[in-house]
């Protein structure tokens, strides 16, 4: 599921481009190999929370951690990965991201502490932000425009594909060898692609790139950071204690500061004068809030599953992995919803669809059977491939060709913090309703809140927009 910004800039003049390399499609599947695990890898952790739980003593806000460290990282420096490429080398930092994401990786297996955990997954995020952005501009320098289409397929199908197989992968790999082999799994395919990459991908770089915006990407992962770190330890500190306050102060603050910078900036990370347009604003909070209910409910179900219900990890990673294809099958009639409809209520649709898909997963108990988790996935997959197209259409059409860049950037950052913020919320409820109610109260409460994530993006998506004015 992920989709690294696109600018338009990213692509050379066709003067500039290298002839037409025989080795392209081989080169494709080193691109498609670092989609893949990183797709995976979205999915993959989830399974092996319980075990990461029992073997390593973490407690729930940790275990929040272990997925927010590498999203809050991730959507922290996506941007500034996406400014290395240009400057430095596509090839060079694709290839270096894809090594350090093996090696952080190897850091997270062999961690004895959640602490440890933590800190190698936010450096995993933080090696995936250099191996995402480079990712399709390497595409559009390899491949001429009438190959384009075929390449690009194949590249989403291999992520759809990793986001599918992540439970099955993950479930297997704890129940056969241990939680730290779904960190381990991603070293091979490092060790295959990055040296077959050096010959294979061609190296290409953005003419006269502007500076990186390092203070702004501090800045927006101090805004993102303290608010999740607030919202985490909240509930396990108190909403009173020193460094809860701290960090609600400093992320308050760090967005206040990111928003005042980057209006400043010549070449922002992020132009935050086209967030508040009303189409830009409906599509950026439905991919909000489908991410954030995605990951919340990724979270808690996998977690349930095993610790009341007492599925093994392969068993919940089976009942998961109907979400990768309801996602592949109605993303591909998504369009033709989007040209019937508009994308407006396309997107409306698609939303309530999802929030519908968890009505299943609501019914879970500890005496029920496996049905409803298998069904409520499929549900939930079927909703998210409705909504994905149009959301992102939603903003694309808005800013136009001229601001596609903005348009990536919008969309993938909406993923990201979205993610993080789902899994915040959503986990803390569940550990709030935990400490004076069952786990099957706690978990619907969880999928509530998910849902409500949706439908509040659905009835603003169906609101009447006010006209925008005219772009700059």
């Amino acid at each position: 599921m992920e989709h690294p910004p696109l600018h338009p800039e990213h692509t050379p003049p066709s003067d500039t481009e290298p002839h037409v390399d025989p080795r392209r499609w081989l080169g494709l599947w080193v691109i498609a190999g670092a989609m893949f695990v990183s797709a995976v890898d979205a999915t993959i952790v989830n399974v092996a929370l319980p075990d990461i739980a029992a073997d390593l003593h973490a407690r729930l806000n940790e275990l929040q951690w272990v997925i927010d460290a590498f999203l809050v990282a991730l959507a922290g420096l996506l941007l500034v990965g996406s400014g290395l490429a240009d400057r430095y080398g596509r090839r060079a930092v694709f290839l270096g991201g894809f090594a350090a994401f093996a090696a952080t990786s190897v850091l997270a297996a062999i961690a004895s502490t959640p602490e440890q955990l933590i800190g190698a997954r936010a450096l995993m995020g933080a090696s995936i932000a250099c191996m995402l952005p480079p990712a399709l501009s390497l595409l559009s320098v390899m491949f001429p425009p009438a190959e384009r289409p075929r390449a690009l397929a194949i590249w989403a199908g291999i992520a759809g594909l990793g986001m599918a197989l992540g439970p099955i992968i993950g479930g297997a790999l704890v129940d056969l060898a241990g939680w730290p082999w779904v960190f381990l799994v991603n070293v091979p395919v490092a060790l295959v692609a990055v040296p077959a990459g050096r010959f294979l991908l061609p190296e290409s770089r953005r003419p006269g790139a502007p500076p990186l915006d390092l203070a702004g990407a501090a800045l927006s992962i101090v805004a993102l950071g303290g608010v999740v770190f607030a919202l985490i330890e909240g509930r396990a500190r108190g909403w009173g204690h020193p460094a809860v306050v701290a960090a609600i102060v400093c992320g308050l603050a760090g967005c206040a500061g990111f928003v005042a910078l980057e209006l400043r900036r010549r070449h922002p990370l992020l132009d935050v004068r086209v967030v508040p347009r009303p189409d830009v604003l409906a599509g950026a909070a439905a991919i909000l809030a489908l991410y954030g209910s995605f990951m919340g409910m990724l979270f808690l179900v996998p977690q349930y599953l095993q610790q009341v219900q007492g599925a093994s990890p392969l068993a919940a990673g089976l009942l998961l992995a109907p979400v990768g294809v309801g996602l592949s099958i109605t993303s591909q009639v998504a369009r033709r919803v989007t040209v019937r409809v508009g994308p407006r209520r396309a997107l409306a649709v698609g939303l309530l669809a999802t929030a519908a898909g968890l009505t299943p997963l609501v019914a879970l108990s500890p005496g029920s059977t496996p049905l409803p988790a298998g069904a409520g996935a499929l549900l939930y997959g079927l909703g998210l491939g409705l909504t994905i197209g149009p959301a992102t259409q939603l903003i694309l059409d808005d800013l136009g060709a001229a601001k596609a860049g903005d348009a990536a950037a919008v969309n993938q950052l909406a993923r990201q913090v979205g993610g993080a913020l789902g899994v915040a919320l959503v986990g803390t409820v569940f550990g709030a309703l935990a400490e004076g109610a069952s786990e099957t109260t706690a978990l619907r409460g969880g999928l509530l809140l998910c849902a409500a994530f949706l439908v509040g993006a659905a009835l603003a998506a169906l609101r009447r927009p006010a006209p925008a004015a005219r772009l700059p």
